[in-house]
């Protein structure tokens, strides 16, 4: 007769350092809760999350919207070296992308618009916010 056994090991498929995502618009505001947290496990799995999600413009864009530039740059001054090392990754490969290299630099995205359109640096001077949620 066959007993039961219970392996007090993970599942060799499951990745403990891989963060679950959340679907569709909640998945980037969820994640920027997470790198808020007083938890390092936590931060950490949401900073690896991060790095796979920001090889995509879109994503980029939707991030500094909800404010992730700031929880990252809060994050640069951790104490723990593996979230300064993540941290720097995802900014590196927010900054490969036009968007991301602008927040990055100016901290203020809607100053890219003003650039790609043509407009002076009067004209740029003269707004200080540029509202991403626009449809227009």
């Amino acid at each position: 007769m066959a007993h039961t056994w219970i392996s007090m090991y993970l599942p060799p498929d499951i990745n403990p350092a891989q963060a679950s995502i959340a679907y569709g618009c909640r998945a980037l505001p969820k994640l920027n809760e997470e790198l808020q947290s007083e938890d390092l496990q936590t931060r950490q799995k949401a900073l690896m999350a991060l790095c796979d999600l920001m090889h995509d413009p879109e994503h980029v864009y939707v991030a500094i919207d909800i404010g992730c530039l700031e929880s990252l740059r809060a994050l640069l001054r951790d104490t723990n070296h593996m979230v300064r090392i993540k941290t720097t990754e995802v900014l590196s490969i927010m900054a490969t992308h036009t968007v991301g290299r602008w927040a990055t630099v100016y901290g203020n995205p809607g100053q890219a618009f003003f650039f790609f359109n043509g407009k002076t640096k009067s004209q740029e001077s003269e707004i200080c916010t540029f509202p991403l949620n626009s449809a227009s």
